[in-house]
């Protein structure tokens, strides 16, 4: 499977070529989705809101932040597994493509075995949010 991390910008001008799993990440504030992917019936795009923290780097969050929890994690896996394993792309994007992106697409490529060196994927994208990554392999250790 094809693996684009990206940031909002280059997404927004992606244009997929074969079929496309998309999951769009954006804050409570919801300002990144507001800008919208190409239309296309090679897309099936799905929407996760979480704010790029690490409670375990930096202690208690803000109240209003959303952190990633078990849940969202396993909404991430449950709905890539039904929707997305049969697609030829997987697109993962956030606002900058640094941060939550990188670690959500590192994470599904090592889970799903997507084919991609993930060793290479940690040093191509060294400043990924590591807790994000963390959850989403936590939780699929957890599930049967």
């Amino acid at each position: 499977m094809d693996l684009k991390i990206l940031g909002l910008v280059d997404a927004v001008a992606y244009q997929p070529t074969n079929p496309t799993y998309a999951i769009r990440i954006s804050s409570k504030e919801k300002v990144v989705l507001k800008a919208a992917l190409q239309q296309s019936d090679l897309y099936t795009i799905v929407e996760y809101f979480f704010d790029d923290n690490d409670p375990t780097f930096w202690g208690k969050v803000s109240d209003d932040s959303i952190t990633i929890d078990e849940i969202i994690a396993g909404n991430i896996l449950s709905d890539f597994e039904e929707k997305g394993l049969d697609k030829e792309t997987l697109l993962v994007h956030c606002s900058r493509g640094k941060n939550r992106s990188p670690a959500v697409g590192i994470a599904l490529n090592e889970i799903y075995n997507l084919g991609h060196d993930t060793e290479e994927l940690k040093k191509q994208f060294p400043e990924a949010n590591w807790y994000v990554y963390g959850m989403l392999l936590k939780v699929a250790k957890k599930s049967p």
